[in-house]
């Protein structure tokens, strides 16, 4: 999405003040060389800028092929056990990244064995060519869509129960990083991420669609029950916890959520849009019944294995995010 410089560097200054903070911190590993794949999405691409603004060495990797704007993005489809080998081998990396997968299950449903081969298969092929060309550490982008139809207070100890493909190929993936893991000593952490949102999403969302029906004067109707819970988390909280695992020393637990934590329900969310608006009403649809959903994804793990703790309240983050949409 075109933004102004202005919108582009106070981005990048904020990723790269994330970055600092993991890197600074006491007893901390060495990054090295970074390998990040999905480079072009809305995680890696940030993962990238806030790296590169740190002066360190990255190797960007995407199934898209580079334009003239973006020399410096390499091709490679996770899902190609060949390509994905040869380019860990040829890299010297000390770190990966792995942000390469379907975004979300809004994105080609109709496509589910697609899904499954890239975010499960494209997980194990990273996994194997780490096992045979040897890296420092692997961070596995997973997602708290494994928590599916739960309710209540979950984290990294509840049993999860995936409700769509989306969710069932990142639970796979995480299931296949922990036998590579206890089994091959691949050095890996899978982070349950949750609703991203903010400045450089491309997705559709509900959010973002309720943000540019405000901007243009025009009142909205979120597609959600009031009492539905939300678990956005503005992208420089989703990119300090990436780093964060990245740059720490190995915990002894693997799977971490990196979550903003309670659930803030959708009514909450649409007022908060409303009040940045002129003369705007955004509602949401009351439902009878509806499901009673997961009331907090616990984040208290990675707060005291990582040092992970949010920064960006809601309702600063969508201020960002409805000042991007407005370039």
């Amino acid at each position: 999405m075109p933004q102004t410089n202005g919108i582009k560097n106070s981005a990048s200054q904020r990723a790269a003040a994330v970055v600092a903070k993991p890197l600074l911190h006491s007893g901390v590993r060495d990054l090295g060389r970074v390998l990040v794949t999905g480079a072009r999405g809305f995680l890696g691409a940030a993962a990238v800028s806030g790296l590169r603004a740190q002066g360190v060495e990255v190797v960007a990797s995407d199934i898209f092929e580079s334009g003239a704007d973006d020399a410096r993005i390499t091709h490679c489809d996770v899902a190609d056990f060949e390509q994905v080998e040869m380019a860990i081998r040829e890299g010297d990396f000390g770190t990966i990244l792995h942000c390469g997968a379907v975004s979300g299950p809004m994105v080609m449903p109709d496509r589910p064995l697609e899904i499954w081969r890239i975010n499960a298969g494209g997980t194990v092929n990273l996994l194997e060519a780490v096992r045979r060309c040897g890296v420092g550490k692997v961070i596995i982008c997973s997602t708290s869509e494994v928590y599916g139809t739960c309710s209540g207070h979950v984290d990294e100890t509840t049993l999860p129960r995936p409700a769509s493909v989306y969710a069932a190929s990142k639970l796979a993936a995480e299931q296949a990083m922990l036998g590579f893991v206890d089994e091959h000593g691949v050095d890996a952490v899978a982070l349950r991420l949750s609703w991203i949102y903010g400045p450089g999403r491309t997705t559709s969302t509900a959010l973002e669609k309720a943000l540019r029906e405000g901007l243009q004067g025009r009142d909205a109707v979120i597609d959600a029950a009031p009492e539905a819970p939300t678990h956005y988390i503005h992208i420089d909280d989703a990119l300090q916890g990436l780093l964060r695992a990245a740059t720490s020393a190995t915990p002894g637990e693997r799977l971490f959520n990196i979550t903003a934590g309670p659930a803030v329900p959708m009514s909450m969310v649409a007022r908060l849009i409303e009040q940045m608006t002129t003369n705007v009403t955004v509602g949401c649809k009351p439902e009878a019944n509806p499901a009673p959903g997961i009331t907090h994804i616990d984040n208290s793990l990675a707060a005291r294995a990582l040092g992970f703790k949010v920064a960006v309240p809601l309702a600063e983050g969508l201020k960002h995010y409805r000042a991007a949409l407005l370039e």
